[in-house]
């Protein structure tokens, strides 16, 4: 269950980071980042469905929305009081993909 609720946690980032408070600090502007960024967050997430540790039933997804609840007040937490420490991976993972272009 934590692997699904770090992976929960970072496709929240990600779809946070979309959001236009967090978008300027970021300094992403270009519509088809702001696609791609939900994107690969709905990746994320679908991941962390498929990888909860049960077979697929109704448990699955009960420890899924546990896992994505858990992770979705910590993130809301972490950039109540340090929205510019908690965008760091987010900052640190678009520095290298403008790089490799």
């Amino acid at each position: 269950m934590l692997e699904a609720t770090m992976l929960c946690f970072f496709g929240w980032l990600l779809l946070a980071a979309t959001a236009f408070k967090y978008r300027r600090d970021l300094g992403i502007v270009a519509p088809s980042a702001i696609r791609a960024l939900r994107l690969v967050a709905a990746l994320v997430l679908a991941v962390a469905l498929f990888h909860c540790g049960a077979p697929l039933t109704g448990e699955r997804f009960v420890r899924f929305l546990g896992a994505a609840s858990i992770a979705g007040v910590a993130l809301v937490m972490l950039l109540s009081f340090k929205p510019v420490e908690t965008m760091q991976p987010v900052r640190i993972a678009l520095k290298v993909a403008r790089v490799r272009r």
